[in-house]
C-alpha cells in the first residue's frame, strides 16, 4: 500500500510505515476459553497497536502487559485499555522480562518487519519468556498475501521484502515450522483468509503450548 492509498478513517499510518488500527478484528473469540484459563497469571502482547486486542483481553479478565515500539501506538492503546500495563517494547533487543514470567504470550501480526536472523531471536525471546507449559498465540503474514494492496516488490532476502520504503516478511508453511522450531504442543496451526483494512488478507495463526 503506497502513500496514495487511502486508509480507513480508523486507522492511520505511524512512523514505521504500519498501518495502525482500532477496527474490530474478533480472532481471539476463538480462543477465549483457552485465555480465561490463564486468569491467575499475566498476558504479554507483543505489538499491541491502537489497543484493540488489549481491551478484549483485559475484558476477560486478565492482567495485561501490552507493548509497541510506536508512540503513536501505545497512546492509542492506553486509551482504549486503561486496565493494560502498557510500555515500549523493541523487539529488535531483548525483551525486558525475566525467564518465564508469561502464562500467556501473544504476538499478532508484529514479527515481519525484520530480516531472519532477527526474527529468530525474537521467537527465541518469546519463547523465554513463556513460562513451562504456557501459550503462544501467534499470527504472521501468509506467503499468498504477498500481492496484497498491490505494493512494489523487491527481494531483500528470502521471505523478506522492501515494500514502498517498509519490510514486510511472509511465510510459507516450512518457514513457519523453522521458525518456531520443536518441542511445542500443536493447540491450533492454519492459514487463514480474513477481512483487514478492508480487504482480503492471508495469515497463518498458530496457538502452542510449551
Amino acid at each position: 500500500m503506497d502513500d496514495s492509498t487511502a486508509i480507513p478513517d480508523d486507522s492511520y499510518r505511524d512512523r514505521l510505515g504500519r498501518v495502525v488500527s482500532d477496527s474490530a478484528d474478533p480472532w481471539l473469540k476463538r480462543w477465549s476459553s483457552l485465555l480465561v484459563s490463564a486468569r491467575g497469571g499475566s498476558l504479554l502482547e507483543l505489538g499491541c497497536g491502537a489497543g484493540r486486542d488489549t481491551l478484549y483481553l483485559t475484558g476477560l479478565g486478565l492482567k495485561v502487559t501490552a507493548g509497541d515500539y510506536s508512540q503513536e501506538a501505545r497512546d492509542l492503546c492506553r486509551r482504549a485499555a486503561p486496565l493494560a500495563d502498557i510500555r515500549l517494547i523493541d523487539l529488535r533487543g531483548p525483551l525486558p522480562f525475566s525467564d518465564g514470567s508469561f502464562p500467556v504470550v501473544l504476538a499478532s501480526l508484529c514479527l515481519h518487519f525484520f530480516p531472519w536472523s532477527m526474527t529468530v531471536s525474537i521467537m527465541a525471546e518469546i519463547r523465554r519468556c513463556l513460562s513451562p507449559g504456557g501459550l503462544l498465540l501467534l499470527r504472521v503474514n501468509s506467503f499468498r498475501d504477498i500481492h496484497h494492496g498491490n505494493e512494489v516488490l523487491r527481494e531483500i532476502e528470502p521471505g523478506l521484502y522492501q515494500m514502498n520504503g517498509q519490510l514486510k516478511r511472509f511465510f510459507d508453511h516450512d518457514a513457519l515450522e523453522r521458525l518456531l522450531g520443536t518441542g511445542w504442543h500443536i493447540l491450533g496451526f492454519e492459514e487463514l483468509k480474513v477481512e483487514r483494512y478492508g480487504a482480503s488478507k492471508f495469515l497463518w495463526e498458530a496457538v502452542l503450548e510449551k
